[in-house]
């Protein structure tokens, strides 16, 4: 299960391997390895390893031998939870670039919706003063109305169908 690099042996991991197949986290490493700050750290933590770490590794491998087989338990628990986090989020799998844009339509529907809805009573409201005729406040002030109940039926209707349709999925549900 270790790799061996240049004459030392490199243990691996099936959970870290499984995260790093993830798009997202391949693609931040890949992000963090390329930026000057994450290489500056990159740096500063294999030179703290080489300094402090790697030296008293050898008088953990008699301990290690014994705990060992619970690491690698742990593991393979880590693994088959990610393998269950795959089956239930499949999005995990797609591209950055693909979530990136699902994600920024996400967050943009509230101002998207809002814009058509604007629109949507514009146009109400230019049919409705072409259908009062004349210019002027009165004509405005009905075509203000009419709109207002134009609107307002429509909504009513909208949340009508919405109530119909939870109603119908309670019945299935019982």
């Amino acid at each position: 299960m270790a790799a061996q690099v240049n004459g030392e042996v490199h243990p691996s991991s099936a959970t870290l391997s499984h995260l790093t197949g993830y798009p997202v986290v391949s693609d931040g490493i890949a992000y963090f390895k390329g930026n000057p700050y994450g290489q500056k750290s990159i740096e500063l933590g294999d030179s703290a390893f080489k300094t402090f770490a790697k030296p008293v590794i050898p008088y953990f491998t008699k301990p290690y031998q014994y705990v060992s087989p619970y690491v690698k338990k742990a593991d393979l628990i880590g693994n088959d939870a990610l393998t269950k986090i795959d089956e239930h989020v499949p999005a995990l799998k797609k591209p950055t670039s693909e979530l990136w844009a699902d994600g920024k339509d996400f967050a943009l529907l509230p101002v998207r919706k809002g814009l058509e809805t604007k629109d949507h009573v514009i146009d109400i409201y230019s049919s409705e003063y072409k259908k009062v005729g004349g210019d002027g406040l009165v004509a405005s002030g009905k075509a203000l109305v009419s709109t207002g109940l134009v609107v307002t039926s429509e909504a009513l209707a909208w949340i009508g169908e919405l109530l119909k349709s939870g109603k119908v999925q309670a019945k299935e549900v019982n």
